[in-house]
């Protein structure tokens, strides 16, 4: 994993049509199928990496993605020297490998290693836009991915119980003391 060589490949997340909440919450509109999936209360599942590894089945650039991470996640430590995007609230840094490895982004880029470190990266896509997985820095509940009717059904199967549909600028609770 690398930072990328510049911003463009995740301009088409910027739309002015698009309200920056739903952006980081739900991904870029235009999918076939979204879906919104449970985050444990325990650190026995990691349902990011289980979705990323069904998700690298439904693309065909799964040695190409990108990961986009809050520059001020970590707090103190200065973010990693990469290109910026713009999300309005969430300035982004832009980093690129295969979709195996995006899941640890965030710790890989500001610590040069995953070992302990949870923290999701906050938007995630293949070269080909297949599909795009979101984790909204300040929600504790539930990621969401855009994706096809396939992939959506692909989740499901991998991740029981966990994974519900939802359109597209749906309202959902960020925190557990709301659901």
């Amino acid at each position: 994993m690398r930072a990328a060589a510049d911003a463009s490949p995740a301009s088409w997340l910027l739309r002015r049509d698009v309200d920056w909440m739903h952006l980081v919450r739900l991904g870029p509109p235009g999918f076939a199928a979204y879906v919104r999936i449970a985050l444990p209360t325990d650190l026995e599942s990691d349902p990011v990496r289980d979705a990323l590894s069904v998700l690298a089945g439904h693309t065909t650039t799964p040695d190409t993605a990108y990961a986009a991470v809050w520059e001020g996640w970590a707090g103190t430590p200065p973010p990693p020297g990469a290109p910026r995007v713009p999300v309005p609230n969430r300035t982004m840094l832009l980093f690129t490998g295969p979709v195996e490895v995006l899941r640890d982004a965030p710790a890989l880029m500001w610590e040069g290693e995953s070992a302990g470190r949870m923290q999701e990266p906050h938007l995630v896509w293949p070269e080909d836009r297949a599909w795009c997985l979101a984790c909204e820095v300040d929600e504790e509940i539930e990621l969401s991915v855009g994706c096809t009717e396939q992939a959506a059904d692909a989740l499901g199967a991998a991740l029981p119980g966990r994974v519900r549909r939802v359109s597209y600028g749906d309202p959902g609770p960020l925190y557990s003391d709301e659901a």
